[in-house]
């Protein structure tokens, strides 16, 4: 059934450019090759692991083509990319490797108190991958051309200086419009596997957790740089950048699951283990994950296990975001305004991340970044400006010193 479904996507996209008006010759000759090679594969290439990872590499080529070659139709635009989300979606239901381990047995790793792979755990961070790739599309129009003005509801004009500032004219391609690509693929690495993918499928989890732990970490500073780097604030980017803020808190657990597991296991040799996962004679058959179809209050409590907010990090991420406005509020320059900027990113980010209970020790960073700030502030200013610098290193460093509550086990034994 995937291949016949393969193939009908194929025959799409041939007919696309003649369907949709393509101006561009580069875009038609894209769909008439990737259609061309989803229709061979469909038919000829059903059951091979080829035909698998040929799909996954075909949605990726579409979903970059139209902007790498900056499409001017916005319906080869969505065409594209959508094809490119169904192909990969293909790539998904089918196992991308021989003797893939089924997914079956207990699914609480060992030590732990809940299950990291569970949907509850999951579909929160599809969703706020969904947003991500939405707030991203929406500025990715503009900058391909299929939109003329933008709307920004806390900062005038701001949306428009960062997704035109020079920094953004610096890549080859539109700068949100490849966000958008990595939060789509952030969104669909969710759904690849079933709720024991910590052991029956790591590397895919270690897939997933490079697209989001490292790229929207990335991401995430670049936005909080936005008034260093272009002097100007983004809604859209700062919305943006708070969905990837807690998309990482809830990603971890189920990461770090899984490391611990290839750390531990000595059922098989590492690589077999990683590419075909393995049983775990220790884990814990899970009792405790409700159902999808529980009411939703119950879901959403199970999608913030291993997920606490301490008063003491909020504040200090709060004191953190008002570090990075000082520097206006006193006419501040050179270092002392550089260092605000940046260091107030950081100490967001390791206090946001923190959330995460297995990523609590984080929150010891502010420390060290909050005493390089007061030291230079000691060195580069005087009077008010100075009081108000090293208050508020000093309380964001006395915020991030108590743990706060631990609700979960997540220890390996």
């Amino acid at each position: 059934m995937i291949a016949f479904f393969a193939a009908l996507l194929g025959l799409w996209l041939i007919a696309s450019p003649a369907t949709f008006g393509y101006t561009q010759h580069i875009l038609a000759w894209s769909d008439w090759i990737s259609g061309a090679l989803l229709l061979f594969l469909g038919l000829f290439l059903r059951t091979r692991t080829i035909a698998t990872w040929s799909y996954a590499l075909i949605g990726l080529w579409l979903g970059f083509a139209p902007l790498a070659f900056w499409a001017p139709n916005v319906a080869a635009y969505l065409n594209e990319t959508t094809a490119g989300v169904l192909a990969i979606a293909l790539f998904l239901s089918l196992p991308a490797w021989p003797r893939q381990l089924p997914d079956t047995g207990p699914s609480i790793p060992p030590g732990w108190s809940y299950n990291p792979s569970s949907w509850p755990q999951r579909l929160p961070i599809a969703f706020l991958a969904f947003l991500g790739w939405m707030f991203s599309r929406y500025m990715a129009a503009y900058q391909l051309g299929y939109i003329h003005t933008m709307s920004d509801p806390f900062f005038p004009d701001g949306t428009l200086h960062v997704i035109t500032s020079d920094v953004s004219k610096a890549f080859p391609i539109p700068d949100a419009g490849l966000g958008a690509l990595a939060y789509s693929l952030e969104m669909l690495s969710t759904f690849k596997g079933g709720d024991r993918r910590w052991r029956t499928m790591p590397w895919m989890v270690l897939v997933f957790g490079l697209l989001a732990i490292p790229l929207s970490l990335t991401s995430v500073i670049l936005i909080l740089l936005q008034p260093l780097i272009v002097g100007a604030w983004c809604t859209w980017c700062l919305l943006t950048a708070f969905c990837m803020l807690i998309l990482m808190a809830l990603s971890l657990d189920e990461v770090i699951a899984t490391l611990q597991y290839l750390r531990y296991s000595k059922e098989k040799p590492l690589l077999p283990l990683l590419f075909q996962g393995g049983l775990c004679p220790s884990a814990k058959a899970d009792t405790r994950t409700p159902s999808l179809d529980a009411p939703l209050h119950t879901l959403l409590k199970a999608s913030a296990w291993g997920l606490t907010f301490p008063w003491t990090l909020l504040a200090a991420a709060l004191l953190s975001a008002c570090l990075m406005f000082i520097p206006n509020h006193f006419a501040l320059r050179n270092l002392i305004q550089d260092l605000d900027h940046a260091i107030g990113a950081l100490l967001i980010v390791t206090s946001m991340v923190s959330f995460s209970e297995i990523a609590r020790p984080l929150r010891w960073l502010n420390l060290p970044l909050a005493a390089a700030i007061a030291l230079t502030a000691l060195l580069t200013t005087s009077g008010p400006s100075f009081w108000a610098e090293f208050l508020l290193c000093l309380a964001i460093a006395l915020l991030s010193i108590p743990r706060g509550e631990i609700c979960e086990k997540t220890t390996w034994k």
